[in-house]
């Protein structure tokens, strides 16, 4: 019995007995198969461990005597982090708010997709920097720069293209 390896390199492979060549394809499965199951506890694991990172928002060290509860929901919202951009942009680059009421694309980042002023809690502004782009997006609309109701036209086409993209 000969099998041919590859046509272009003419390499052939003998085998006196059929015996031995069903014996080896059947056992490759297997092997394979047992590797891929060890992989994939592995990987079930490493998944598992991720999840429960995730939920896991206190810091623990060793040591640290705990509860079970502890390890509730409840007590877990409790040491939970907000997530809020440590520096103010407008500050980092030093530039006033107000004369960017011109534009939308910035005015827009500080707006939701229905047309609602941001909370500084979610933009990371300082209060100072919060009042003075919320005044800058109200005289945008006043002006009728940018829509008062939803994201402005351009900006919505560029995250159409975008999706249809990516």
């Amino acid at each position: 019995m000969s099998l041919r390896l590859s046509s272009s390199l003419g390499l052939q492979l003998r085998v006196a007995s059929s015996q031995p060549l069903r014996a080896a394809i059947t056992q490759v499965p297997v092997r394979n198969a047992a590797r891929l199951a060890v992989r994939s506890k592995d990987e079930q694991k490493a998944q598992e461990n991720q999840a429960l990172s995730r939920q896991m928002t206190r810091t623990w060290k060793v040591g640290d005597v705990y509860a079970p509860h502890d390890l509730s929901g409840a007590e877990a919202r409790k040491w939970k982090q907000r997530t809020r951009p440590t520096t103010d942009v407008f500050d980092a680059l030093s530039v006033n708010p107000l004369s960017l009421y011109k534009n939308f694309s910035i005015m827009s980042e500080y707006m939701t997709e229905m047309g609602r002023i941001r909370h500084s809690s979610s933009t990371g502004l300082r209060p100072v920097n919060q009042r003075k782009i919320a005044k800058a997006i109200r005289r945008a609309i006043s002006l009728g720069l940018m829509p008062s109701v939803h994201r402005h036209p351009e900006i919505l086409k560029a995250q159409l293209q975008k999706r249809r993209v990516g």
